[in-house]
C-alpha cells in the first residue's frame, strides 16, 4: 500500500512537471525582435514606438546596445529588454548576443534606423505557419528625400532601395530567394544551431548577412519574400555617407570573398541588378547622377577592397 501511494504521488508530481513546463512554454513569445544599437538615442525611439504598437501581440523586443556612449539604453528600456555590451561587437555580434537572449521561436532582425509598419510582425508570422519555411526577407522602402538622397537609393541599398529587392536579387515565381538584409528579416531560431549564427570574424559590417544568406542557400534552407512585411529605412542624404558606405562595402566584399572563395555568380549577379536599375531609371530627371553614382561606387568598393587586402595581408 505504501509503494502504491509513493508512486501515485510520483505520478501526481510528474504531471504537475509536465503542467509547469507546458505552461513555460506558453509563456514564451513566438517571436523575438532583436535590435542592434550603437549611439542610437536620436533614432531608436520611432522604431521601438512603430513596435510597441503592432497588430500582433506575441513577441518580445531585445535591444543590444553596443557598447554605446549616448542614452540609447536609457531610452530603449522603456521599450525593450536591454543587453549593453561593455566592449564593442559590431553588429554581427550584438545580433548575436541578441539571439542567444531571444526566448522566440522566430529572430526577427530590423535596425535602430527604421520603422516597422503596423502589420509587419503579423506577416512575418504567417508566413512561418507554413513549415518548409526557414526564413524571410521583408520589403525595405526608403522614403522621399533630396535629389541625392533619392539617387543614392536608386542604387538598390539596402534590401533594394528605390529600385525593389525583387531587381537586386533573383526571387522566383514563387516567392522564393537566396538572400537576406538584417534591415528587414527573420529566421527560425533553431535553425542558427544547425547552420551557425553570423559570422563575427568580418572585421567591418555589411557581409555578415550575406554570408549567413549564402550558407542557407547551399544547405537547401528556403527563404520566402515578403512584400507585405514592410519596414521603412531612413535615406543616406549625404555625400560622405555614400562615400563612408561604398567603402564599408568594398572592405566587406574583401572578407566574404575571403569566406566563400568563388564569387563569380555574385559579379554575374550585380551586373544584372545595374541593369535593371539603368531599366527603371533610364527616362528619371536622375538619370545622369545615378550613372554618375553607379560609376563612383565601383571605383569606392575597390578602393576598400584594396585597403582591406593590403591591411590584412601586411
Amino acid at each position: 500500500m505504501r509503494f502504491l501511494m509513493g508512486w501515485g504521488y510520483i505520478q501526481e508530481m510528474d504531471i504537475i512537471c509536465q503542467m509547469s513546463k507546458i505552461s513555460e512554454l506558453c509563456m514564451k513569445p513566438y517571436i523575438s525582435v532583436v535590435i542592434p544599437a550603437h549611439n542610437a538615442s536620436t533614432k531608436i525611439h520611432n522604431l521601438l514606438e512603430s513596435l510597441k504598437t503592432q497588430d500582433f501581440y506575441d513577441y518580445e523586443i531585445i535591444v543590444i546596445d553596443d557598447n554605446s556612449s549616448d542614452p540609447t539604453s536609457e531610452i530603449a528600456k522603456e521599450y525593450a529588454k536591454v543587453v549593453k555590451l561593455k566592449n564593442k561587437k559590431g553588429p554581427a555580434g550584438a545580433r548575436n548576443v541578441g539571439i542567444r537572449e531571444a526566448n522566440g521561436q522566430i529572430i526577427a532582425f530590423t535596425d535602430s534606423d527604421c520603422v516597422a509598419k503596423k502589420d509587419w510582425l503579423k506577416n512575418i508570422a504567417k508566413a512561418f505557419d507554413d513549415q518548409n519555411i526557414h526564413a524571410v526577407q521583408g520589403h525595405v522602402k526608403i522614403p522621399k528625400s533630396n535629389f541625392l538622397g533619392d539617387s543614392i537609393s536608386a542604387l538598390g541599398f539596402p534590401a533594394g532601395g528605390s529600385v525593389g529587392f525583387e531587381n537586386m536579387w533573383h526571387v522566383s515565381k514563387e516567392g522564393f530567394t537566396d538572400h537576406i538584409t538584417t534591415c528587414n528579416c527573420a529566421v527560425r531560431k533553431d535553425l542558427f544551431l544547425k547552420i551557425g549564427f553570423f559570422d563575427e570574424t568580418f572585421k567591418t559590417p555589411g557581409g555578415e548577412d550575406s554570408e549567413f544568406s549564402y550558407r542557407l542557400s547551399k544547405q537547401g534552407f528556403k527563404i520566402k519574400y515578403l512584400p507585405n512585411a514592410i519596414v521603412i529605412h531612413e535615406p543616406r542624404e549625404s555625400f560622405s555617407s555614400f562615400v563612408k558606405w561604398q567603402l564599408t562595402r568594398g572592405r566587406s566584399n574583401y572578407y566574404f570573398k575571403k569566406k566563400v572563395g568563388y564569387v563569380g555568380d555574385f559579379v554575374k549577379l550585380r551586373f544584372w541588378s545595374t541593369k535593371n536599375i539603368i531599366k527603371k531609371f533610364h527616362r528619371d530627371p536622375k538619370f545622369p547622377l545615378i550613372l554618375v553614382l553607379l560609376f563612383l561606387s565601383f571605383i569606392l568598393q575597390q578602393i576598400g577592397y584594396i585597403e582591406e587586402y593590403i591591411k590584412d595581408k601586411y
